[in-house]
């Protein structure tokens, strides 16, 4: 679970719609961690790279989901595109199909219903061949159980006939990508645009850490991580600017001992988001001595300051 040498899911190539004359960059996403504050330096050359708005005109895009054709000649924002490459490069080839599928069958063509479309698009059931009607009624019998089954309720299904029964019985779209069966599927609104990106862990981490404010709101943000990124997540949540703002440490794979040593009370995200970079190049026993290193003791708070975000 590494972004480090993923193979680009997507390769957009994005321009200024408003000045043509500033010319093209081709991005690969997802972006990684190492890359991004050098892309955002590429689309700010262009004006383009804004947190919210959608402002990167999508040329080309190349990738291995062609459904997503129908984003190009549209306004675009880095971050969504981002999102939506991390998303689908968890998939394997049935929920390819089955996320293309569905957006044949609902018209999908908006960046945020694609987005939402990756978290509901596994309940729905694709035909990609019609040969094996027994593979076809197992796989079935998998999906409306939520994807997983037991060897042994496997082998208790007539795969035939359940595919036989989803065939003569249900409505079917024919798409380019298999006959796709909805099983009643709803498209439910886990992101909404500008928004906060709902939860996703797709990347090994040294921090996983959750920020939120009094308002309710809150994020799951994977140190180490791009500190221009962090900043952008936690202004999309609002929580950047809170005055209740706070965070906790949910899961790490520091040592225990490290963990403990944290002055939490001190050290800003900004701070420990450096901590987890460095815990990536050294050695354990060196850890607290850097965290001593990292530490603001003229700043106290609830928690890790969020106002160590500040570049």
């Amino acid at each position: 679970m590494t972004t480090q040498n993923r193979q680009p899911v997507l390769r957009c190539v994005l321009s200024n719609a408003a000045h043509p004359e500033y010319g093209q960059v081709t991005i690969p996403f997802p972006i990684p961690v190492m890359e991004y504050e050098r892309t955002l330096e590429l689309l700010a050359a262009m004006e383009l790279g804004a947190r919210l708005k959608r402002d990167c005109r999508v040329d080309e895009l190349e990738s291995g989901f062609p459904i997503l054709k129908r984003l190009e000649k549209v306004g675009a924002n880095l971050d969504e595109l981002d999102y939506l490459a991390r998303r689908l490069d968890g998939f394997d080839d049935y929920e390819a199909a089955q996320f293309q599928a569905m957006a044949v069958r609902l018209g999908t063509f908006d960046m945020t219903d694609f987005i939402n479309l990756t978290f509901c698009c596994q309940q729905a059931t694709v035909i990609t061949d019609f040969s094996d009607l027994d593979a076809v009624g197992r796989q079935h019998y998998m999906t409306l159980e939520g994807g997983c089954a037991s060897e042994e309720e496997l082998e208790q299904v007539d795969g035939r006939a359940a595919a036989l029964k989803l065939i003569l019985n249900k409505h079917g779209t024919i798409t380019p990508y298999g006959v796709v069966y909805d099983n009643g599927m709803e498209l439910e609104k886990f992101y909404k645009e500008g928004g906060p990106f709902p939860d996703y862990l797709d990347r090994e981490f040294v921090i996983l850490l959750e920020a939120s404010s009094g308002e309710g709101q809150s994020t799951l943000l994977v140190l180490p991580d791009s500190p221009a990124r962090l900043e952008r997540l936690l202004c999309r949540t609002g929580i950047r600017d809170s005055p209740q703002a706070h965070s906790r440490v949910v899961d790490s794979t520091l040592p225990g001992e490290v963990i403990r040593s944290i002055p939490s009370e001190h050290l800003s995200v900004n701070g420990l988001n450096r901590l987890c970079r460095a815990a990536e190049r050294i050695a354990p026993e060196d850890l607290k001595t850097l965290v001593q290193l990292l530490t603001d003791k003229n700043q106290p708070s609830q928690g890790p300051s969020l106002g160590g975000l500040s570049m």
